[in-house]
């Protein structure tokens, strides 16, 4: 009786020490809120569009940034000019953004790295952990690569910038 007791008690520990209250579900809106700290403070590689994906490995087309007067506009900037567009402006603005693309390349990116995504499409959206799963044809990633490899294109930090 003693050992059954013993047993149960130790099952009891090992279940709860195990369980944790920071589980992270990137599905939906409740997911925990990530900070941009694990964003590299400086500007991102890539800003592309994904053609295809096979796993970890991504197509992407280079999106001709000159065509997106908001490519190089703060957070506040952006929310700003974006307020300023009617919706058949900022409709234009995205087809227009949507039609530059210049060519296409390969990105490696691992299942370990650091990923975020926002919960929604205006400036101020908070940013949630991301993953693989997130990833979609035909959405935009702002890509920063990992520079200790230059042989190959490896991503360092993902943030899922546009989905379709």
């Amino acid at each position: 009786m003693k050992k059954i007791y013993f047993l149960f008690i130790l099952a009891t520990l090992v279940i709860t020490s195990c369980s944790s209250d920071t589980t992270t579900n990137t599905s939906s809106l409740d997911s925990t809120i990530v900070t941009t700290s694990n964003q590299p403070d400086r500007k991102m590689d890539i800003y592309w569009k994904i053609i295809s994906m096979e796993w970890n490995e991504i197509t992407l087309s280079q999106v001709d940034t000159s065509k997106d007067p908001t490519f190089n506009m703060t957070t506040e900037e952006k929310k700003k000019y974006m307020a300023s567009l009617d919706d058949a402006e900022r409709t234009s603005l995205k087809e227009e953004i949507n039609s530059a693309i210049l060519w296409e390349v390969k990105i490696t990116v691992p299942v370990w790295i650091a990923m975020t995504k926002k919960t929604a499409q205006w400036a101020d959206a908070p940013n949630v952990e991301a993953s693989l799963a997130d990833l979609k044809v035909g959405g935009y990633l702002s890509i920063w690569l990992n520079m200790d490899i230059t042989d190959k294109k490896i991503a360092d930090f993902v943030k899922v910038s546009f989905v379709q």
